[in-house]
């Protein structure tokens, strides 16, 4: 700046005594606060258009020992926040706002009452399912739209996101974008097989940088980023979950990603009673019953605890994914599907969804709820083996690029910031959450991640120009075309006499051909190397990607393709999946 008034001490001291004035006002009289908030805005649009340099000014904040030192553009995210809350006591006990990360695990987009354009009777109908979890259509609709009704409520009561699609087709590398706010292609993970090495440890997670802005932080569930300690138990059972105590090496542990407290467990899935690989931070613990229960009530002491604290929580359940043979508590018991297996499954949906308003009611309590941010997205789509409405009116699974593998549903709730009862139609990433999150707190990042904070798309802005990329293998493991894998599976954990082996599956994610996917706008773009095949499809107009239409649209599948090889030869060669196999990925020339 050519003039430095703005680095005299007349100017710091001004500028105390009227950020004074300016919290008394907006701690006795909000009504005028708001007023004045308004002047501030109006001033500084103006001041934006004389000297740009004014907006980069720094300006400090404390309440309650949480310090804020931001650029003013970077601040008033946290100003507006702390002003709409509708109660003082809010503002004087904390200004940035907490954040709860809550992560269902492989559950369907159609699997709860989320979007009713999802549901489509007739194709579903068509639509297969294991044995297990076969009954009426209608009757599995309806538990589906009773299962989570306070999930629903504060869906239809925040902005909810009905094109929000994760970062991989299976669960740790669509946490570890989720975390990192990248997609993992940049760190090696292509699929489960290269995490099971964990995320390098050098990689930053978004959860140390809420801890570097002065947040509590817990990392609560199911981990699965971390590579593995393995103590095998002598006594062993055809439920592989039950035969080991699963640790995690320290510098993948989350007590080294961020998070000042861990309660959960390290590997992909976990028995629902008597847990054998639970641990509080590096001690392994003993289960006290139904883990959904017990993973609720370590959040309600967490949050009692740290009320006066800003604090990020990640919440991340297991359920609904495998093992289920286990009946949930009888008080969530309450379907009538006509099939005691399906009825099971929603009840360990019912799980979560009470779990989750017990929790809100909790900030109801004590008086945080207006400055606290509830994320919920689930990590990818549902498997065959578990009952409709599956993924509603998607094609394909967990494990395929298909829009029922990686199309969620996903909303983010803060009566203190975000409107109320908002349906946003954009493309959006689960990348984008925390990105988002941590905009409302103040914290930029960026120029760090692949994910966007989504205040201006929350506003109304298009961005279809936007493209969202996939790569990896497009695994049929957990799709129709391995019925006989899971229905082999059923009858070997239940102990049946003539299955004595865990049975093969020829469609794993190691042994499936690679695949690149391209999202712009309402369109879809599939890529297979083997056979250099593409599919193009309206995914507005054809949700269930039955009409290819790339023969008829050459020149954009083309243009779709050079942005798939432009992003795909920056990202890093896989950990463990077959490098030849990832290979075909690469654009010709780069072979």
């Amino acid at each position: 700046m050519n003039y430095n008034y703005y680095e005299t001490e007349h100017f710091r001291k001004m500028s105390q005594i009227l950020k004074a004035w300016y919290l008394v006002l907006l701690m006795y009289y909000e009504p005028l606060s708001r007023m004045i908030l308004e002047f501030i805005r109006m001033i500084l649009a103006f001041v934006t258009m004389l000297n740009d340099d004014l907006w980069n000014i720094t300006i400090e904040l404390k309440f309650n020992n949480v310090k804020l030192s931001k650029p003013i553009h970077a601040m008033l995210p946290v100003l507006l926040g702390a002003c709409s809350t509708g109660t003082t006591n809010q503002v004087s006990e904390t200004v940035q706002p907490n954040v709860i990360l809550v992560v269902t695990d492989d559950q369907g987009y159609g699997q709860l009452n989320f979007d009713p354009s999802s549901y489509n009777e007739n194709g579903l109908k068509n639509t297969q399912v294991t044995k297990r979890y076969t009954t009426a259509v209608e009757a599995a609709y309806h538990a589906a739209q009773t299962a989570m009704p306070n999930t629903s409520k504060l869906a239809n009561e925040g902005v909810k996101f009905t094109n929000a699609f994760v970062a991989s087709t299976t669960c740790a590398p669509s946490r570890a974008a989720l975390l990192t706010g990248k997609y993992t292609q940049r760190f090696g993970i292509y699929n489960n097989y290269d995490a099971e090495a964990g995320v390098r440890p050098q990689e930053k997670f978004l959860s140390e940088t809420f801890q570097e802005n002065g947040y509590k932080t817990a990392m609560i569930g199911k981990w699965h980023l971390g590579e593995l300690t393995i103590d095998s138990l002598v006594e062993k059972t055809r439920d592989y979950h039950r035969d080991a105590i699963y640790g995690c090496v320290k510098d993948q542990h989350p007590l080294s990603k961020g998070f000042d407290y861990y309660y959960g467990f390290n590997y992909h899935g976990s028995n629902y009673y008597n847990a054998t690989s639970l641990f509080r931070n590096y001690e392994h613990v003993k289960s006290q019953g139904y883990i959904t229960d017990e993973f609720t009530d370590e959040a309600l002491q967490y949050i009692e605890k740290n009320q006066k604290n800003p604090f990020f929580m990640f919440l991340s359940y297991n359920a609904p994914h495998i093992p289920l043979e286990e009946q949930a508590p009888r008080k969530y018991q309450r379907f009538n599907t006509g099939n005691t297996e399906v009825d099971n499954y929603y009840a360990t949906l019912a799980a979560v969804d009470d779990g989750i308003g017990q929790i809100v009611s909790k900030l109801k309590e004590l008086k945080i709820d207006k400055n606290t941010i509830l994320l919920f997205v689930s990590d990818n789509g549902a498997v065959v083996d578990s009952p409709l409405p599956l993924n509603g009116a998607f094609k394909g699974n967990k494990g395929l690029m298909f829009q029922g593998g990686i199309h969620v549903p996903m909303f983010a709730r803060c009566p203190g910031l975000y409107d109320e009862g908002k349906v946003i139609t954009e493309n959006v990433s689960a990348m984008d959450l925390l990105p988002t999150a941590l905009a409302s707190a103040g914290i930029d990042v960026s120029e760090s991640v692949d994910g966007i904070a989504l205040q201006n798309v929350i506003k109304g802005e298009e961005n279809q120009k936007r493209q969202l990329f996939w790569a990896g293998c497009q695994a049929y493991h957990w799709s129709d075309k391995n019925l006989d894998f899971w229905a082999g599976y059923e009858q070997y954990v239940k102990g049946s006499k003539e299955v004595t082996a865990f049975p093969a599956s020829l469609y794993r994610e190691h042994l499936s051909d690679p695949a690149g996917t391209v999202l712009e706008g309402d369109f879809m773009m599939h890529y297979y190397p083997i056979g250099d095949r593409y599919e193009l499809f309206n995914i507005k107009q054809d949700p269930g990607e039955k009409n290819n239409i790339a023969a008829q649209n050459l020149s954009f599948v083309k243009r779709l393709k050079t942005a798939f090889d432009e992003w795909i030869i920056n990202m890093e060669k896989p950990v463990e999946w077959n490098e030849e196999t990832w290979e075909k990925l690469l654009p010709k020339a780069k072979n």
